[in-house]
């Protein structure tokens, strides 16, 4: 059994709203173990929605729609679901007495358009909504079951817990949820990472998939199970075999971040960073500073551009060409020292090299120093963006990272 999400407005598909609906269903469904399939967005056209519905019938057992259900003529979802199970629409008086309640409670005026509410089409559970005015229902077909909620999210939250949850634990007869674990790694690309990991990303249970993003990649392992225990027991020699493979890639898990494993690891060795920056625009500062130990940043030094560092350095600017490395190990030492910190690092960017070939990318170099300065790591980046500060300031943290816990051979 597996379910399939339909969202409707014109809204979402100008990029007006963010749906949120989506994701919230997909975490409940996920809690029950209900595996979600296909996720479709689709505007406020009744031939549209309905064509959707008909794809959608025909590869899920459950269709879960948001949205529609309100009493304007853009609100075309009971009309779609009839037209999709060929059922006519069908008024009910106590609906309609229901909702002019809800009307006279909230203190609105009532309407004749919401009379359009109290229509459903033939043979649906009603699904009275206490929360809002706009009732839900379900569809018994023999396609398929077609669950029709509101798209206030308050009012589909509501309605999942209290009625939509237990309706599909009923149908599916057992209890399972869907566990997913997240390891982290950082400063290894996805392809690498797949032609590592390949051979286990092709079980049914658990699973595994790859999420990237600047300078990270998480690895999420998602098991499918009668309890969190279980899952637990599924998941276990599979993660035990990514650590054995990845090592030191994997920072950590869950909800962690690089910068807080950082932090954490610099306060459990009582030692503090000062960092001169000409690359990141201060990102390496600032993700150190959003931890819960900000006080790890003994000092932080932004240097628009590399020049301004090796002016700080009094030392012949032709050297940011010749000697780029050397220049950051000194910045870095230079900074420790100013701060009195237990270590220097620096990230120290240069233009490209005079003469060089046009389309030649500049570089980036990271020097840490304690009282001597291990061997710098250079990158070359093609554009001076966000992301490339970000991927940078990402190599950064995880050189520190990995100086931390006695893994820069690695």
């Amino acid at each position: 059994m597996h379910a399939e999400v339909v969202v409707t407005g014109t809204e979402l598909l100008l990029g007006d709203v963010i749906d949120t609906n989506s994701a919230m269903i997909a975490r409940m469904l996920r809690d029950i173990g209900l595996d979600l399939y296909y996720k479709s967005a689709v505007g406020d056209n009744q031939e549209r929605v309905a064509e959707v519905l008909k794809v959608a019938l025909e590869r899920s057992d459950v269709v879960i729609t948001s949205g529609g259900l309100g009493p304007t003529v853009d609100d075309v979802t009971r009309e779609a679901v009839a037209d999709a199970t060929n059922r006519p629409l069908v008024f009910h008086q106590e609906l309609m007495d229901q909702i002019a309640a809800r009307f006279a409670r909230f203190g609105r005026p009532f309407t004749e358009n919401n009379r359009r509410q109290a229509h459903v089409p033939e043979g649906a559970i009603v699904v009275e909504n206490p929360v809002g005015t706009a009732p839900a229902f379900i569809v018994e077909d023999d396609k398929g079951t077609i669950i029709c909620l509101p798209g206030v999210p308050s009012e589909l939250e509501y309605l999942m817990k209290e009625h939509i949850i237990p309706y599909l634990r009923r149908r599916m007869g057992t209890l399972a949820i869907i566990w997913t674990k997240i390891l982290r790694t950082c400063t290894i690309g996805e392809s690498q990472l797949d032609s590592l990991i390949a051979d286990l990303m092709t079980g049914s249970n658990p699973t595994i998939g790859l999420a990237a993003h600047p300078g990270q990649v998480d690895i999420r392992i998602t098991a499918k199970a009668g309890d969190q225990s279980e899952a637990d027991r599924l998941i276990a020699p599979l993660e035990a075999e990514l650590h054995q493979r990845l090592g030191k890639v994997i920072y950590g898990e869950g909800d962690q971040t690089l910068e807080g494993v950082v932090s954490q690891l610099l306060v459990e060795r009582g030692l503090t960073l000062a960092i001169a920056d000409s690359v990141t625009a201060g990102q390496v500062a600032d993700r150190l500073r959003d931890t819960p130990h900000p006080e790890v940043v003994a000092e932080a030094r932004h240097y628009p551009n590399p020049q301004g560092a090796v002016r700080a350095l009094e030392i012949a600017p032709q050297v940011v060409f010749t000697q780029p490395q050397q220049v950051a190990q000194q910045l870095a030492q230079f900074t420790r020292e100013a701060a009195h910190a237990s270590l220097g690092l620096a990230v120290f960017g240069m233009i490209a090299v005079p003469d060089a070939p046009a389309d030649e990318p500049p570089q980036a170099h990271l020097a840490l120093c304690s009282d001597t300065c291990k061997p710098v790591r250079s990158f070359r980046f093609g554009n001076e963006d966000n992301v490339t500060r970000r991927w940078l300031s990402t190599r950064a943290l995880d050189l520190v990272r990995r100086y931390l816990i006695g893994g820069l051979d690695k």
